[in-house]
């Protein structure tokens, strides 16, 4: 295979603090050498472009429609319909630019259906990481994704499907969910001891657990348990948020990972306190050092599966974190956290996932929706005219 040289623009390598002129050659999947004296005869030619890391989405939801009347499409869809659902949300997330996916709760089957799909080359989209059906109380938050179960013993066992089944991740519902009609947002579902028995086993069996956890209880036996993520970490009450920076440094210190999901969405917030309250807690997570993964939860309503870049933008704004901050929470930093060798960054060496954006995304995050071509595992499979 002829090497590809990308040359005539800027590039950011995923860790550094600004983008500097050169060339990046690929070989097959791989990186072969970054530097400025680079040159072949096959030569992509990304003059007015940066070229970045493929953007990494950390908790997505690929089986929701992302509109407000998604419940309808979700329980019409058949085992099939679903199946294709999956792979055009799939699909269109890749033509923005974002090279890998943690999708955090769908039904298992599709999942790792559509994982090993994209794995072995019979359709394109990211690199999954997926946990299947999150795992939830009788009745509790997503039970119609099959994760129900209840007690210790129903617990372990929900852990040993899932891993028998090959996900990479197990979800669990630590409290309710504002898209489950009567469940409880803000209190826990599951007891300290049901927890800990979740965590024990996945660790048996070596897979990480993310824990959902909105409400401050949840959040709190979430650490007690010891999960090793927790994803939306928001800290919500009834009346608004409750912030607790005990609490924060706590899961800072256990090196636990917070996944905000932080999206578009909040620019719709009204101006009633909430965003700032919000913001305070993100900038408090960000400064107490907290083990930040960029996600937006994307497929819910109003947050379209391919709006990474905006919601990059947004999380700027409220944790106040620049540009290349925030740029590094969703490639470099992400891929090192979730445990992704040689993707999030561009080396020798590396996974040839790349971005080629119009623009400096390092000095304006908006950038990233100027796509102009997508590189996956050394392929150009998304270019714009």
């Amino acid at each position: 295979m002829s090497t590809l040289i990308l040359r005539g623009g800027r590039a950011w390598d995923g860790t550094a603090d600004t983008s500097t002129e050169t060339a990046i050659a690929i070989d097959g999947a791989r990186i072969e050498g970054v530097g400025a004296a680079l040159g072949g005869p096959k030569e992509l030619d990304v003059s007015g472009c940066t070229v970045v890391p493929g953007l990494i989405e950390g908790h997505a939801h690929l089986c929701f429609d992302a509109t407000a009347g998604w419940r309808a499409t979700y329980d019409s869809d058949t085992p099939g319909t679903m199946l294709a659902r999956m792979a055009g949300n799939a699909q269109r997330m890749l033509a923005a630019g974002i090279t890998t996916v943690r999708d955090l709760g769908a039904p298992t089957a599709a999942s790792i259906e559509l994982r090993e799909s994209i794995a072995g080359g019979l359709i394109s989209g990211p690199r999954l990481l997926v946990s299947g059906a999150p795992i939830t109380t009788t009745g509790g938050h997503c039970w119609f994704m099959g994760g129900e179960c209840d007690g210790e013993l129903g617990i372990r066992r929900a852990v040993r499907e899932r891993v028998k089944a090959g996900v990479d991740w197990i979800k669990v519902m630590a409290t309710g969910g504002n898209m489950t009609p009567r469940t409880n947002t803000f209190a826990p579902q599951f007891t300290l001891d049901e927890l800990r028995a979740c965590i024990e086993e996945a660790r048996r069996l070596h897979r990480p657990v993310a824990a959902h956890a909105h409400g401050i209880e949840g959040i709190r036996l979430a650490v007690e348990a010891g999960v090793d993520a927790i994803e939306h970490c928001s800290f919500t009450t009834p009346e608004g948020y409750d912030h607790d920076p005990a609490l924060i440094r706590r899961i800072a210190d256990a090196g636990i990972l917070v996944s905000p999901t932080v999206s578009i969405g909040y620019r719709r917030w009204p101006d009633d306190g909430r965003r700032e309250a919000r913001a305070a807690i993100l900038r408090d997570q960000v400064g107490s050092g907290c083990r930040i993964v960029m996600s937006t939860d994307c497929g819910i309503p109003n947050v379209p599966h391919e709006s990474l870049a905006a919601g990059l933008a947004v999380f700027s704004e409220l944790a106040g974190t620049t540009p290349v901050e925030t740029l590094r929470l969703a490639t470099s930093r992400v891929a090192e956290l979730l445990r992704l060798p040689d993707v999030g960054v561009i080396r020798a060496g590396a996974i040839a996932d790349l971005l080629v954006v119009e623009g400096d995304p390092t000095d304006n995050l908006t950038d990233l929706e100027r796509v102009r071509y997508v590189i996956r595992g050394g392929r150009i499979v998304h270019a714009e005219a």
